[in-house]
This record gives structure tokens, sequence and C-alpha cells, in this order.
């Protein structure tokens, strides 16, 4: 179809305009009303919205009927100028008229091809007398070259259309008789075969359908129910004559014609054009609930008006439809009528009568027994307008029943004429209610209930368009006006979405004395509706345009969806939870009830709402959830609605074996199968093999929108937790993996959105380095597949919500996101669908806070989630609450806030590192005694706080080192205990670029920060004496770095290594029973450059009886995590072992402990 057209402009071609009103046509006379009446069903799908009109000027003349829509044209038939103009709807908002097409005779009608061959139906100059059909180009740029010729059809063509396949033009010729009765032509349908291209059919292409055979003796029986009825002027063809064919409707190569007055339908079958059947279509029961009517303008207090719709029991409604429409549901084809009803009025006869004048200008009074009979004044039935010809009793003289014209509805049927769904009293109720003041108002005049006795609102056009799969009946009332819009996706149940009229009652259109005042009121009478669907619209999207007869307005609407035409997803991340199942307010940690509470806030505001991890829910817990294994953790958030998860490195602390076996069980309610979507794993794969250990992937469909979630995670796990809880398994590549999986889910179709949980991150929250550098974590972001949507981040315990660019797709980027730790926030993203095409539409990332700056949560506490966490703290604080010792001050971990900072020396490392040291040299330790202890700064996972009193729990110390791993003593030379000082710089890629270690009292080095990798050792001594390179000496630490976890490889390498049996949780809890009162251990044994370690030369302190430089009186902060913890080390403790150290005796000064299997405290 054309996009545009040259512009020409054409002179009128018909008679003088009578009750023109003197401005030209077009002119912005503003005929959309300011406020245009509306009212909309509460689900409704569908609004309209009116554009812009082209304005004739001319009022109640028909200057504005029929439409049809090609392109950017619309062609609509102006009676009154017996032509059909073409405007100009490009901008439906300022419509413009190009040229005018002009025939003999006057234009009824107008249809279009769809490659642009048109027809209108022309009514000759006598009405009787045979009409024609005029066939036109609607892609020409003027009149002159449009005109492509005509054929003659039968008499007063009124309606004309052209079947979808294009075959074959079908014209109503309703042969209404002259206006006094003396020529009363056939009615007939005529049936022209289209030639394939923009030519005009000849007269051989014009076949004629009568009715012939339904007269008397005919070869089909006329069906009871079609009203043949009033004078013949002719004497013969009764039926033939009497039947007006008025609108058709097409469906394959059978017509349906309305045959409004005898109040049924023809059945045509094209490829013979003969008319098939004839239906009669009953009558609806105005005495049933719901099929109600105000029938009469005279029901209200003193003989004046009133809204009263009300059942008449022996009232029936003659359905009478003027339009019809067809539209396909179930495989089913179902006929759409507007039940205008019209009465016979020519010459001397009419078949209409008020009900209180039957007995005068009928055939006798309504029967004495009738239910009507009571009901014949005039503010019951007295007013309203009945057809003397039905209902009668001859025999009785009376009438038994009453028969109104129209049944102020539209009706569904199927293709036998059977009644499917009809729309009752909904026209009435919804204009009573929207416009009380108008009820039941004429067209040309703002009146108060002056149609209740006549045909009420008068549906009279009506037409079917799909939306979305989704058809709808576009019904326009020709007297009160507007357009009323139903859904018919239920043909046996329709339901009503929406209700426009672009009227302003405030101004009576025949009051208006020039063309301004007309525009003013607004759209009078609609008559003609053409839907233009969104790929034949001149913008795009779905449009309606309306020829409204009475003001001469063609108005175009927007018909706008309602409902979001996206689906909209929320994903809400967390990671690096480590069992923080408590909350901790102070410190922004909102604990898993009010974490519960927000998911459910969430999605009570969004049902399409997924809760998911990227890793380390578990391990390097806090007490509570350790002491248990984590089980408090995983029930807490599989109540709280986590529906899935990758892997971190901190879920394998307790190996490989104890995640398959207890944890994803755990997590599926015992299921494994239901398990393995929360610890998604791509680069996790069989030792040896490409063979994936974990479940790689999981499809979450939510509203029709499929979200495709791929795991991974850090392949630096495997320095991270105990190796030999790993042997059966090795961790690949991220990227491989991330792309691999992503691949495979695009070819399979398997997903809408795919997002990447991974299980590493950027050490910053600086959106402009995150993804710049060597790491692996950059390596990913900036790798991985434009297919991925979304990165989900975890392990670094960062907040950040970046938008970073696609590598390969220029101008795109995508959300790469983290939410910190310990539950403080969660991670957001927010998905936008196209709900039909499943394209990706939108995707953002952002971050959501839990507790407020006022330490106050910002949802609700779950209450299920409550009783989780009290019952296992009820467990802990059992097993938590023997008191073991006291400090002097706080003792903390390295940065500000403790715990943010690894790299640095720290007060806690080095205190621990002092603990070991005793556990393995005091007198009745009976191994080889340690020289020297070191602490890895990833194992800490909480302060020591002084609290009130310095008071220090087994649960105080339980949350530093909760891994039960066991210290193990080793052989190393100088030359190798300085490698591993050297490994505290960790490789290139790695996460932190520093762990430092705490060391034991006595032991000092110097190192040079700026030096070369491997010389950045500069000095080490042990009580003062310089440490040589082939010295040996018996260094202790836990079993994590003895098997070269945190990259500690040298550590791996020692000989003579014996595993002391001592849990470092059993060894710490001693200590404190040794010393009773225990200062915070000096800093200084890491000195820079030359500076003199403060140890040096005093090796006469015993290690935990404090050398003076404590803190004093303590912080008096209260126990527990802090701001700013970096808590992605260590491993959990297996359960045996924490109960086992839960219960020690202390006898005699005798501890006892038992020795268990000990498990990582790896990063």
């Amino acid at each position: 179809m054309p996009s545009s057209h040259r512009r020409a402009a054409a002179g009128l071609t018909a008679a003088a305009v009578a009750c023109s009103l003197a401005l030209a046509p077009g002119a912005a006379f503003g005929a959309i009303v300011t406020d245009a009446i509306t009212t909309s069903a509460d689900d409704a799908a569908l609004s309209l919205t009116p554009l812009g009109s082209f304005e004739t000027g001319v009022f109640d003349e028909g200057a504005a009927e029929i439409v049809a829509a090609y392109g950017d044209r619309l062609f609509v038939v102006n009676a009154q100028a017996a032509t059909v103009d073409v405007l100009d709807y490009s901008d439906p908002t300022a419509i413009t008229e190009e040229f005018e097409i002009a025939g003999t005779g006057v234009a009824n009608s107008v249809a279009v091809r769809e490659d642009g061959l048109g027809v209108i139906a022309l009514e000759a100059p006598v009405k009787t007398d045979a009409g024609s059909l005029l066939f036109f180009d609607a892609n020409a740029a003027d009149a002159a070259s449009a005109t492509l010729g005509s054929v003659t059809v039968g008499a007063l063509p009124d309606m004309v259309t052209i079947s979808a396949d294009g075959q074959y033009a079908v014209a109503a010729n309703e042969g209404e008789p002259s206006d006094d009765f003396t020529v009363d032509p056939e009615g007939s349908i005529s049936v022209v075969s289209l030639p394939d291209t923009l030519t005009a059919p000849t007269a051989d292409d014009v076949a004629t359908a009568d009715f012939r055979d339904f007269e008397e003796g005919g070869s089909l029986p006329l069906p009871e129910g079609v009203r043949v009825f009033g004078p013949n002027p002719a004497g013969d063809l009764p039926v033939s004559r009497n039947l007006e064919p008025e609108y058709i409707t097409v469906d394959g190569t059978t017509a349906y014609v309305t045959l409004q007055e005898a109040n049924s339908l023809a059945v045509v079958d094209l490829a013979s054009a003969t008319v098939a059947a004839i239906v009669p279509l009953g009558t609806k029961d105005h005495g049933v609930d719901g099929a109600g009517l105000d029938a009469s303008d005279r029901d209200g207090t003193a003989d004046g008006p009133a809204v009263n719709i009300d059942t008449y029991p022996g009232l029936n409604g003659m359905y009478m439809p003027d339009a019809i429409d067809s539209y396909t549901a179930g495989g089913a084809t179902y006929l759409v009528t507007a039940n205008e009803g019209d009465v016979r009025e020519w010459g001397d006869y009419i078949d209409e009568s008020r009900v209180a004048n039957l007995a005068a200008d009928g055939y006798g009074p309504v029967c004495a027994d009738s239910p009507l009979a009571s009901l014949t004044g005039t503010a019951d039935l007295g007013r309203l307008a009945v057809s003397k010809e039905d209902g009668f009793n001859e025999t009785d003289g009376c009438y038994e029943e009453l028969f109104s014209y129209g049944a102020r509805s539209f009706s569904i049927w199927n293709t036998a004429g059977e009644l499917v769904w009809d729309s009752g009293d909904a026209f009435e109720r919804i204009t009573a209610e929207l416009v009380p003041a108008n009820f039941n108002s004429d067209h040309g005049a703002s009146e108060f209930d002056t149609r209740s006795d006549a045909k009420g609102p008068e549906p009279e056009s009506v037409t079917v368009g799909e939306i979305d799969g989704v058809p709808y009946a576009f019904v326009g009332l020709e007297r009160v006006g507007g357009i009323m819009v139903f859904d018919l996706s239920s043909p046996a149940d329709a339901s009503f979405v929406t209700y426009l009229n672009n009227r302003d009652f405030s101004v009576s259109g025949e009051d208006a004395t020039d063309a301004a005042g007309l525009a003013a009121a607004g759209d009078l009478g609609p008559e003609g509706i053409a839907f233009v669907a969104a790929e034949d619209s001149p913008t795009g999207a779905p449009l309606l345009a309306v020829g409204n007869e009475v003001s001469g307005t063609t108005t175009v609407y927007s018909v706008d969806s309602t409902l979001d035409t996206t689906t909209d997803v929320q994903v809400l991340t967390i990671n690096d939870f480590h069992g923080r199942i408590e909350p901790n307010f102070g410190n922004g940690e909102a604990g898993a009830a009010v974490i519960a509470g927000a998911v459910s806030q969430f999605e009570s505001e969004n049902p399409n709402t997924l809760f998911v991890s990227s890793g380390d829910m578990i391990g390097a817990s806090t007490f509570t959830s350790f002491i248990q294994q984590d089980n408090p953790t995983i029930d807490a958030l599989v109540e709280a609605g986590l529906d899935l998860g990758a892997v971190g490195n901190h879920e394998f602390d307790a190996g490989f074996a104890d995640l398959v076996d207890r944890v994803i069980p755990r997590y599926g309610q015992g299921d494994e199968v239901a398990g393995a979507p929360y610890a998604l794993g791509a680069n996790v794969y069989l030792a040896g093999t490409d063979e994936p250990a974990l479940q790689e992937y999981v499809v979450e469909e939510v509203d029709g929108v499929r979200v495709a979630f791929i795991g991974t995670v850090t392949a630096d796990t495997a320095t991270l937790v105990s190796p030999a809880g790993i042997t059966e398994i090795e961790f690949g590549d991220q990227l491989e993996a991330a792309n691999r999986v992503a691949a495979e889910i695009t070819e399979t179709d398997a997903a809408d959105v795919i997002v990447l949980l991974t299980h590493d991150g950027a050490p910053t929250e600086d959106c402009a380095t995150i993804a710049q550098g060597d790491s692996d974590y950059a390596a990913l972001v900036n790798g991985a597949s434009a297919e991925i949507d979304a990165i989900v981040s975890g392990h670094t315990h960062q907040p950040y919500a970046c938008e970073v660019p696609v590598n390969g797709v220029a101008g795109t980027e995508r959300p790469v996101i983290q939410a910190n730790q310990y539950g403080t926030m969660f991670g957001k993203l927010d998905i936008s669908v196209d709900t039909t095409s499943g394209e990706l539409v939108s995707i953002g990332g952002s971050l959501v806070p839990l507790v407020g700056e006022d330490d106050a949560p910002l949802f609700a506490a779950d209450p299920e989630v409550e009783a989780i966490v009290a019952d296992a703290v009820e467990v802990a604080d059992e097993l938590g609450s023997v008191e073991v010792g006291s400090i002097t001050g706080d003792i903390v971990r390295g940065g500000t806030p403790p715990g943010d900072d690894r790299g640095v020396e720290s007060s806690l490392g080095n205190l621990v590192a002092d603990m070991y040291l005793w556990a393995t040299s005091n007198e009745s330790y009976a191994g080889t005694p340690a020289q020297i202890a070191l602490m890895n700064p990833g194992g800490l996972r909480a302060d020591l706080l002084f609290g009130e009193d310095g008071t220090v729990t087994y649960r105080d110390v339980a949350n530093v080192q909760p891994f039960a791993n066991t210290l193990v003593t080793l052989t190393l030379t100088g030359a190798q205990l300085e490698q591993v000082l050297e490994e505290q710089w960790q490789p290139e890629g790695s996460s932190r670029p520093k762990l430092h270690l705490g060391v034991s009292e006595g032991f000092s080095y110097i190192y040079d920060p700026n030096a070369a990798a491997g010389s950045r050792i500069l000095s080490m001594s042990l009580n003062g004496e310089a440490i040589g390179a082939d010295d040996e000496l018996t260094i202790v630490t836990n079993s994590f770095l003895a098997a070269g976890g945190d990259n500690f490889f040298t550590l791996a390498e020692g000989t003579n290594v014996a595993d002391s049996g001592q849990v470092d949780l059993a060894a710490s809890v001693a200590y404190f029973e040794e010393f009773e009162v225990v200062e915070p251990a000096p800093l200084g044994r890491a000195v820079v450059g030359e500076t003199p370690a403060p140890g040096d030369g005093d090796g006469g302190s015993t290690p935990g009886a404090g050398n003076g430089s404590g803190s004093g009186t303590g912080s008096g902060s209260g126990t527990g995590s802090t701001a700013g913890q970096l808590g992605v080390t260590g491993a959990e403790l297996p359960l045996g072992a924490a109960l086992g150290a839960a219960l020690l005796l202390v006898a005699g000064g005798v501890l006892f402990a038992l020795r268990r299997r000990t498990t990582p405290a790896g990063e």
C-alpha cells in the first residue's frame, strides 16, 4: 500500500449544499471535545482515544457515513455531496481532504481491496431504478485518474463489500419503495467477480442473487418468522419486493446478509450467486432479567422523563440488525450484529404504532389477559413504538404479545442463525450510569430520555477487529453516540471492555449556527466504523475511523492497549550471606526473617519475582548457623523463597561429598533433583573429564517469560578449600563454561533471557574499574557472550550496580551487579520482555538496602522464618554460652572498618598465631614444639570485642574461626619460610592482591612492598636472631594453610608434617582457659623497610600473657560481626566437631577435645 500520495485539490461535483454551515470542509473546528465521555471495565485491555477529526461543517445530511481505509487514505461516503471524500490521514491529528470521487447518483457505501481496487455503491438518481458500482484506483493522485469504470446492479445498492480473498465485490441492493409507495423494486444481492488487476469488471462479471425461489410455489420454502408484510403495489413477487438487504459480511465463499425489516438473515453462495437460505432471527424476551429496557420518555414525575430500565413479560424485541460482521473463534465462524431495528414507512403505510394507540392505529387493543394489559399507560409501555403487524390474535381481536423494534443490543450468532450471546440491557445501563442527564438522548439535540420510547441508544454499526490475537466488537450507538467495545474471545460470554463518546452534551448540534458551533458538539450519529489493523495503519498502531452522519465528521481514534505490552520480571539477588541468619541492624545485616519479608513484599508488588543467589550462602557463618552445620541457614533461605543459586567456594568447605550428599538434598527438602538448582556450577567438572559435576543451568518460567540462570564459581576455589575434599572434581575456566552454556541455551531456544550467576567479583565498587585488569573476573565481564543479558556477581563482598559494554555489540551495555555481603542488601534485575515476541526489551540492575540509615529494617520480618531462626538461636545458645575468658580491649582484624583489608597486619591475626604457637609448644603438648605460627587473614571471620565487661564466650571464639581446622606442624627451611612470606602477594588474576599472614610473637621480618616479586622479604628473625636460608624451623598453622590453601603453595612442601589433632576452636578455648585475661597482640611484627621489629630481643614474654600494649577498657560496642567485614575465606564446622568442641571437659587443668577430620579455612 502507498505510504504517501501527491496531493491535488478538487472542487465540489454535487448539487448545492442544504443545511451546510458555510465553512470549507476540513477546517479545524475542534470536533475533538475536551472531556470525552468514557468508562472501562476494571480489567479492560483496550481504551479509545480520539486523535483527530475531519469536519465537513454539514449538519444532519449524511456528510460522513461509511468509511474505508487504505494506506494513508480514508475513503468516506458523503451522501450530502453524493461523493466519496478522499482524506489524507497520514497524520491522524491533522486529517486533510485530497479530492472527491463522484459518479452518477448518490454514494451509499465504499470498500477497498488490499491492492487498492476500490468500489463505490451508487444509488441511481431515481432510487427505484437500477443502481451501479463505480470502481476506482485508491492509489490514484486525483479524481480524474482514479475512476476505472462501473457496472449496473440492482435497485438502491445500500452497501458494498469485498471478500477477504479479493475475488468478489458483493452489494446489498435494498430495493426500497418509492416515497409514495407506487413502485417497490425487488431486493437482491449482486455478486461481481473481480479481476486480479487494478481494472474494473465488466457487465459479464455481474451476477444477481434474488429471492424468487422463496415465492409461493418456488423451490425453497419461506421459513416461518421471516417478516413479509404490508402493501404490494406491483401485485406480484411479494417476498422479493418485501425483503430489503441491508448489510453484508463475507466468510470464504458465503455471504451473510441482514434483512433488517424482515428480522432475518440471507445466506448467499457467492460461487453460484444464489440465496441458499433465509434464517429468521426470532425475538428477544424483554421480560427476563438482564434484557430489560427503558420503554418510556415520560416515566418520571409530572409526566416527565426518568431512567427506568425494567423488564416486561410479553414484550419482545425484534433484533432487526443493520450492520453485520463475522469472525472466527475455536475454529468456528460467528456473526456479530448491531440490532438497530427499523420501520417500513412508505406512502400512507406505516407498520409502527405506540402501544397506547394500537386500538386506533393497529388492529385492536392489548388482550385483557395479557401480562401487558395493565402496562399501557404513559409511564409504562404506552409511549413505546411497536409493530402493529406482529402479535395480533385475529380470533380474539387483540394483541397477545407486543413486538418492539430492535433489541437495543448487539448479538453473536452461529452461522445457522442461532443466538449464542446478546448484550442484553448493557448499553442502556452503561450510558445511564455514565451520562444520567443525557440518557437516551437523540443525536441532533442534547436531551434527556427522548429516545426511550423508540429504540433507545440505537446500535447501528458494528465492526470486528483483532488485536494481539483477541477479537473485539466495536459498536456505534447512533442516537446517544459513542463506541462500545466488547471482547469476543468467548463467543458465549463476551465481555464489556470500554466505551467512549466524543460528544459534548452541553452543546446541541441542531442549535449550531456555524461549523465551529457544530464542531463543539463533537461526534453525532456514528454510522460507519472501519477498524485499521496495526500493520495497515499509518501510525503502526491499531486505529478506528468513524463516520458520523449527523455531525458530518470523520474521526480517527487510537486503539490503545491498557495492558502492558511487556511482561516485567524482577530478580532479587543475594551473595556471600555466610549464614547471617540473625539480624545485626547496626551493621546493616537484615537477618533471614527480614530478607524473607522483603522477598514477600516484592512478590506482592510484582508476582513475577525470582530470588536467586550467587554463592557462599553457607560456610564461614556466624556461630548460630555453623554450630549446626548451616542447616538453619538452608532452611531459612528455602522458607524465604530462594529459588536457585550458584555455588560459591564456601559451598565446598566441607568437601564435594558434603555438598552433594547433604547440602543439595537439604535445599530440596530431601530431594536431590529439587535441590540441584541451588548449586549451579557450569565450570565444575568431574576430575580429568569435561563431564559436569553439578547442574550447569536452570530455566525458570515466570508469566510466560523464560529466564535461564547459568552458575559459575571462581577457579581459585581449588586453592581456597581443602584439597582433600575436592579430589573428585576440578574447576575450569568460567568464561569458557559460561559462553558454552549460553550458546547451548540460545541454540535450543530454551530461554528468552540469560543471566549469569558468578561467584567471582571485582575488588572495588568502582564501576569504572570493575572490568579492568587481567583478573579472571575482568576477563569474564569483558568476554561474556552477547547472549548473556546480565551478570550477577559475588565473592568479593562489594556493592556495585554497573553497566558494562557488551563485547562485540557496539552501543550495548548489560548490568553487572554484586549485593555487598551478609544480607545487607539485595541486588535487583528489572527485566522487561515483549509479551508477544518474547524479545528482551530492557534489563537494568540496582541495589536495594534492607536496613535503613537509622539501623531499622526497611521490611517487615517474616514470622515463619523468625521461628526457624529462633529455634536455631536456642540450640546455639545452649552450645555457645560457656564463658572461656576475657579480654582487655577490642582485638580486631585489619582495615577500616575491621575486616575490610586482608592485606595489612592485624592484632587478631597475630593473636591467633600466638594461640597456635602456645597450643603446640606448651608443656602439655607431646609433639615437636613449634617455633613460629602463621595464620591466614581469610580464616578470621569476626572480631573479639570488649563489650560491657570483656567477657569472652565459646560463641565469641567460635565466630572468629568457624572452620574446625586442625593445627598442623611441619618443617620449613629458612628459604622456604621466606618464600611463604613472598606468597602473601597473590598471583595475578586473584581477587585480592595480598593476604597478610598473622605471625606469632618472637618472629618478625622486614619487607619492601615495592620490590620485585620474589625479593620483597629483606630479612627474618626469631627471638632477635637472624634466620638463615638453610636453617630448619618448626612451623605451626591450620590444616587449610598447611595443604597450600590461599595460594601458599610452599607450605605444602614442608617436611615432618604432623597433625596435632587439636581443632583450632578447641585450641583457642584452651588458650583463654590458660591465660584468663588476654590482651590484644601488638602490631609491628612485619616491618616495612629497615625499621627494627618491636619483638626483636624481647623474647622473654610469654605468648598470651601480654606485653603492656593492650588497648585498655575496650570499645563497649558489643559482640558480633561488624560492617565491612570480608567473609570470603574459611570453611564450615562439621556438626560432630562442633558438638565435640562445645562439650569440652575442663578437669584438673587437662583439656580434652575430640579429634575430627578437618575442613579448610580457604578463601
